[in-house]
């Protein structure tokens, strides 16, 4: 049994729902898709913003030489995450993730996405 509930929706699941992922609940999905009939943009902002991230941890890790990154509030690691995005320019980059919240950690998922095996 998770230390959580599972019914109640958390923002780190709702954003891993808009992001296509797969670590998310019918909580966080019905919260997702009420947010979206508030504001139907919502998912392409969301991508953005992903998108902006792996275009910045590509740079810094290619071209300004950054080998190591740390990733505070990460919540869920999702497609295109810091270290998956490092992973791929250096394979062994030290990156750390950290969620602070018990809702958005998933010990299981997070030692899967933090074992250095670029694209899990």
């Amino acid at each position: 049994m998770p230390d959580f509930d599972t019914s109640v929706p958390h923002v780190a699941r709702v954003y891993d729902y808009w992001l296509g992922g797969k670590d998310n609940f019918a909580a966080d999905r019905e919260m997702g898709e009420r947010t979206l009939a508030a504001y139907p943009n919502l998912v392409f902002s969301v991508r953005a913003n992903r998108a902006f991230l792996a275009r910045t941890v590509r740079f810094l890790a290619a071209e300004a030489g950054i080998r190591q990154f740390l990733d505070i509030g990460t919540g869920i690691p999702t497609a295109n995450n810091t270290h998956e995005v490092a992973q791929r320019i250096h394979p062994v980059p030290a990156a750390k993730s950290r969620a602070g919240a018990p809702a958005a950690r998933r010990p299981a998922c997070q030692t899967a996405a933090m074992s250095g095996t670029p694209g899990r």
